[in-house]
């Protein structure tokens, strides 16, 4: 019998609540998901979580407007539509342009096969992220502590990718 997998979706944004009270740059982009887990973020930061809705090309657009502007948005969806949906924003609103969004890809290493195939990739969120030149931060794989790798996630200047 194969050893449990660590949910990382339930203990990321919690842990983002620190980095939100260090710096006012920070602000959440939600579509339309995640009800529970943002709500210690949200109820500390009302003005900094917004939920967009099933918009994920739109959001990462958005997302790209407010890095640019000094924010650093993270986007909060599932891979998937993350990935595949706004994969043209990602590339050029965000890549291209070197602009520090944080992406959050929840629902990795298919967790949600329950919805059916549109909502599971595999490892092929891993692919096309590291194909378009995406940082890919990915706590299945990496033997670092998951708050090692959230940190460096969060500081890092560039765009960066996290699967939950």
């Amino acid at each position: 019998m194969d050893a449990p997998v660590h949910n990382y979706r339930k203990t990321l944004l919690p842990a983002l609540v620190p980095y939100f009270e260090r710096d006012e740059r920070y602000r959440l982009l939600v579509c339309d998901m995640g009800f529970g887990v943002v709500d210690a973020l949200r109820s500390a930061f009302p003005e900094r979580v917004v939920n967009c809705g099933i918009m994920e090309q739109a959001t990462v657009g958005i997302a790209a407007g407010m890095g640019m502007s000094g924010l650093i948005p993270i986007v909060y969806s599932i891979v998937n539509f993350l990935v595949f949906r706004a994969l043209e924003q990602v590339r050029n609103d965000v890549v291209l342009q070197r602009v520090n969004v944080k992406l959050i890809g929840n629902g990795a290493n298919d967790y949600f096969k329950f919805l059916g195939p549109s909502h599971c990739c595999g490892h092929d969120d891993v692919a096309v992220m590291n194909t378009i030149g995406m940082r890919v931060f990915d706590p299945y794989c990496d033997p670092r502590p998951f708050d090692v790798l959230v940190d460096q996630w969060m500081r890092d200047p560039e765009p960066g990718y996290i699967r939950v």
